[in-house]
């Protein structure tokens, strides 16, 4: 059963993998066994990252480029093909939210969320499945959010772009469901990330969340870690087109 979980010899791409959610799912698919490449922006900190990870005895690269770059995205895949013969796994988990107040939300915010969190992560999957499904294998994971179910004030750009991301798994999982290629996603609770520095610096507004988790914790990126590895490995070949909420259990509480 072991085996079922192991990633050895496959390469995985994750995206804004530089730091949070996505270092930590990283770092899991690493320790399963997998090539990671980690994306992101910032070329020095992502070869900082690839450094941990390799100091650790495991295995990765680093593939620098905003997901938004159509045309660089397109290229860093097929050098990524290029180079290790297979993009095996792809984890979209880039994101970007505009905290404003929906009134004053213009277009340009929400055209930039939405371009970010879910138009990047069709393009980025499309490009990627095309090669999967002509190898007859391929693990694609979306990481949502529990507020594509849940909502917060000056949060409506990305409620609706993580909602719309839920949306796109289940429409690819059953498109991609006959040719070897499955489609999931995670969608985590409130997590001790960069992205939340300045809500957590509210002592108020942290304790607000925390009560709020009948865990009565933030999340961590290694709490990530474990899903995203069943989802990318053959101990999930039957199961496509789901979410999987990793929160605490703050949605399921009154």
């Amino acid at each position: 059963m072991q085996e079922a979980f192991s990633l050895q010899g496959r390469v995985a791409l994750v995206t804004g993998a530089s730091r949070g959610l996505g270092f930590g799912m990283a770092c899991g698919l690493a320790q399963a066994g997998a090539h990671v490449v980690l994306n992101g922006r910032n070329t020095e900190l992502l070869q900082a990252r690839c450094a941990d990870i390799q100091a650790m005895g495991l295995a990765a690269s680093v593939s620098a480029f905003d997901v938004c770059d159509r045309m660089a995205a397109d290229a860093a895949i097929d050098q990524i093909e290029k180079e290790f013969g297979a993009l095996d796994i792809l984890v979209n988990n880039a994101a970007f939210g505009v905290a404003r107040d929906f009134l004053d939300t213009s277009d340009e915010d929400w055209r930039t969320v939405l371009d970010v969190v879910l138009d990047s992560c069709f393009r980025l999957s499309r490009k990627a499945a095309a090669n999967m499904v002509r190898r007859g294998w391929g693990r694609i994971l979306m990481i949502s959010s529990v507020n594509a179910r849940i909502s917060r004030g000056t949060n409506t750009n990305y409620i609706t772009a993580k909602a719309g991301l839920e949306g796109l798994t289940r429409g690819m999982a059953v498109e991609l469901a006959t040719k070897g290629v499955t489609v999931n996603c995670i969608a985590p609770g409130y997590m001790a990330t960069d992205i939340n520095t300045g809500f957590r610096s509210d002592p108020a507004r942290y304790e607000w969340i925390r009560n709020r988790v009948p865990m009565k914790r933030w999340g961590t990126p290694q709490d990530l870690a474990g899903a995203a590895v069943f989802f990318c490995s053959d101990a999930s070949a039957f199961v496509t087109g789901q979410v999987l909420v990793a929160d605490g259990g703050m949605t399921i509480a009154i």
